[in-house]
């Protein structure tokens, strides 16, 4: 057995996303049941250091999360190197170290496994590249996304920016389960500016995590129905987006949310993630909306957290409302105001 004294390094980042049309039950490996629609975010990133020393041992996997060993964490992370062997020859051997942290709360709800997946398989690719590239295709963008989804299937979404389609759909026949598919050359120029404002309305980690959420789907009663829906939001979405149609936007973006929740509460076991301050947000964001006649609309994911979203035009009147009315009801008062990010 050998070690090399020579070590490769690589530092990258990844940005979270926020599904508008929800993606919800998977089966084989990390492939979505129903399409799904999100939109990257600027300023929640997961960033990742890797460092890599070549050797003739089995692949030994190190893991540090804001400084701190992450044990529970290894088996993901192995279950991932095993993965991305076909397309990184470098993860069959060696030593590999990978220090993570967040601008943001993980665990929460605000989609953390989606960024720090991408931001994994970032900067392990860069490693691949600085060891050999005969292996590489010319672009390797679809590969990347791919490579994402092995660890966390909406991680494919978070190596793309703005509006990504992932999961198979009448819609769009090059969309695909293996992988994200940009779509920002479909959307109106007035949905490239939205504010997302994240209310932070409960810091810790999720009593259910989205791996068993899915899980539960697999025999969920309202399963079919799901599908269908998921499908019918995706079509309708795509048509809102490309018309410039915030009031459509914002009606497929609540149902969603929305019926994410239900499914949680009606599976089996039941369980819910929503906080009470949670539909304390939803209801005054509501009131707020029909007083003020403004576009104005709210997105959850498996988490109690709230997404705000709104043009930017929008702000000036939004800002004070989040700061009197919704930031009370944050933990720790906590607000992260992110926007979409678009290359």
């Amino acid at each position: 057995m050998s070690i090399s004294t020579q070590s490769y390094q690589s530092a990258t980042s990844a940005p979270s996303n926020i599904a508008i049309v929800k993606y919800w039950g998977k089966k084989g490996i990390q492939e979505p049941v129903n399409p799904s629609i999100s939109f990257t975010l600027s300023k929640a990133l997961t960033k990742t250091a890797v460092s890599y020393q070549p050797g003739d041992a089995p692949l030994n996997i190190e893991f540090l999360f804001e400084g701190l060993t992450k044990p529970d964490f290894l088996p993901k992370l192995q279950t991932l190197s095993d993965r991305l062997k076909a397309f990184l020859p470098f993860l069959n051997s060696g030593r590999l170290k990978i220090e993570s942290s967040n601008t943001f709360p993980h665990s929460s709800g605000i989609a953390s496994s989606a960024s720090s997946m991408a931001s994994i398989a970032k900067a392990l690719l860069a490693i691949q590249k600085q060891l050999d590239t005969s292996q590489l295709p010319d672009d390797y963008r679809q590969m990347l996304s791919e490579m994402a989804r092995l660890g966390s299937g909406s991680a494919c979404r978070s190596t793309i920016s703005g509006w990504v389609l992932w999961g198979e759909t009448l819609a769009l026949p090059e969309a695909s389960n293996k992988y994200g598919l940009s779509i920002n050359q479909q959307v109106h120029d007035s949905f490239n500016d939205l504010q997302d404002t994240i209310l932070v309305i409960r810091k810790g980690s999720k009593a259910v995590s989205s791996s068993l959420g899915h899980e539960l789907m697999t025999h969920h009663p309202y399963r079919q129905g799901r599908i269908e829906q998921a499908n019918k939001n995706t079509i309708a979405l795509l048509k809102a987006l490309k018309d410039g149609d915030f009031k459509a936007f914002a009606q497929i973006c609540e149902e969603e949310a929305l019926s994410l929740h239900g499914l949680m509460m009606s599976s089996s076991p039941g369980y819910t993630l929503m906080a009470p301050e949670s539909l304390r947000a939803i209801k005054r964001i509501v009131k707020f909306r029909e007083h003020q006649h403004i576009p104005v609309t709210y997105t959850l994911d498996a988490g109690p957290n709230i997404h705000l979203i709104y043009p930017k035009s929008q702000s000036k009147v939004m800002l004070p409302f989040i700061e009197e009315h919704l930031r009370p009801l944050c933990d720790n008062q906590e607000v992260i105001y992110d926007e979409i990010s678009i290359d």
